[in-house]
C-alpha cells in the first residue's frame, strides 16, 4: 500500500500549514486512489468533514478499497477498426457500440435510483434534490454495478488503441441524473467547455461516458465541436489579447449532439469543447463518467 502518498494528502487535509509544503503530487495521489478503486471527491469529503488521525484515515482507505475483487480481462482483439481510428483522426471522437450489457445498464439505473431514493415510475420523484446532486451530476461512484462497468474490456482495449500504449489506469467517477425540463424545471448542466486548462503546450488526455439509458437528441444527449483538435492550437493564437477563449467558444462553436444506446461508450478528445444538453424526452437521462490515463499523465500547471 502506497502509504508515503498518501500521507502527504492526509497531512495537507488535517493540517492547513502543509498546504504550501512542496511535497505534494497531486497526480499521483488521484492516480494512488484510483487505482484502489476510491474516488477523490469521497476521500476529500471523509478528511475535511473527519478530520481523522493517520490510522483512521488508513483503516477508511483500507475499508473503500475495491479492485482487488476484480480482475481486468484484456483482450487481444481490436475493439476500434481502422475506419474507427480514421473517424477518431478526423473528429476526435468515437463511439463504442455494446461496451457494456443491456442487462448491467439495468442494474446500474435501479443503484441510481435507490441512491436517490426515486421512484422511476413516478415523474413527480424525479425532481426531489439529493444532497449529492450538483447540477446534473450525482456524487455516486462506489457500488458494484458501477464498479463492473469500469471493468470492462471493450472500453479499456478502445483507450489502449487511441493512446497507443496499455500503460493506463482508470478513473473512478461519478454519474449524471438529467430529468426531462418541466414547467418548473430547468436544465442545471453546464454550457460549452474543456475540462483543461487551454494554457500551451496543452496536455492530451482522453475523456469517457457512459449511456445507461437509451439517448436521442433530444434526450439530452452529449454534445462536441467535432474536429476541433485538430484545430484548436491555431484557434488559440488567433485569439485577440483581450479575448477569453471559453467565452469566445460559447459564442463562436457550434456543437452536435452524439446520440447511443444505453451500453455505447462515447470517448472523446479534451481539446473538444463539449457539453450535456437539455432534456426535452420523457425519462432521466443517465450516464456514468469513466475516464482511463497514462500513467505518465500530468495535469499540473496553470488554469487558463
Amino acid at each position: 500500500m502506497p502509504w508515503t502518498v498518501l500521507e502527504q494528502l492526509w497531512k495537507r487535509a488535517v493540517n492547513p500549514e502543509h498546504t504550501n509544503s512542496g511535497d505534494s503530487n497531486w497526480d499521483n495521489e488521484v492516480k494512488t486512489l484510483y487505482k484502489l478503486g476510491i474516488g477523490m471527491e469521497d476521500t476529500l469529503l471523509f478528511l475535511y468533514a473527519e478530520k481523522p488521525d493517520f490510522e483512521n484515515f488508513k483503516n477508511w482507505i483500507n475499508g473503500r478499497k475495491r479492485d482487488t475483487v476484480y480482475e481486468v480481462q484484456d483482450l487481444t482483439e481490436n475493439v476500434l477498426s481502422e475506419q474507427d481510428l480514421e473517424f477518431w483522426n478526423e473528429n476526435g471522437y468515437i463511439v463504442v457500440k455494446n461496451a457494456i450489457s443491456k442487462e448491467d445498464c439495468e442494474a446500474t439505473q435501479k443503484a441510481i435510483w435507490e441512491y436517490l431514493k426515486m421512484d422511476p415510475n413516478k415523474k413527480e420523484s424525479w425532481y426531489k434534490r439529493h444532497e449529492d446532486q450538483k447540477g446534473l451530476m450525482l456524487n455516486f461512484s462506489d457500488h458494484e454495478t458501477l464498479n463492473r462497468n469500469r471493468f470492462s474490456p471493450r472500453v479499456k482495449k478502445a483507450y489502449e488503441q487511441l493512446y497507443k500504449t496499455d500503460k493506463i489506469y482508470k478513473t473512478i467517477d461519478k454519474v449524471s441524473f438529467n430529468p426531462p425540463e418541466t414547467e418548473h424545471f430547468k436544465f442545471l448542466g453546464s454550457p460549452l467547455h474543456w475540462d483543461m486548462s487551454l494554457k500551451k503546450p496543452l496536455t492530451f488526455a482522453l475523456q469517457g461516458m457512459l449511456y445507461l439509458t437509451d439517448c436521442g437528441p433530444e434526450d439530452g444527449a452529449f454534445h462536441c465541436v467535432a474536429g476541433f483538435h485538430n484545430q484548436i492550437n491555431q484557434w488559440l493564437d488567433e485569439l485577440e489579447s483581450d479575448e477569453n477563449p471559453r467565452n469566445k467558444a460559447l459564442q463562436t462553436l457550434q456543437s452536435k449532439p452524439i446520440i447511443g444506446n444505453a451500453g455505447d461508450f462515447i470517448i472523446w478528445h479534451n481539446a473538444l469543447p463539449h457539453c450535456a444538453t437539455p432534456n426535452k424526452g420523457g425519462k432521466p437521462r443517465m450516464v456514468q463518467y469513466l475516464t482511463y490515463l497514462p500513467d505518465d499523465y500530468n495535469a499540473a500547471g496553470e488554469w487558463i
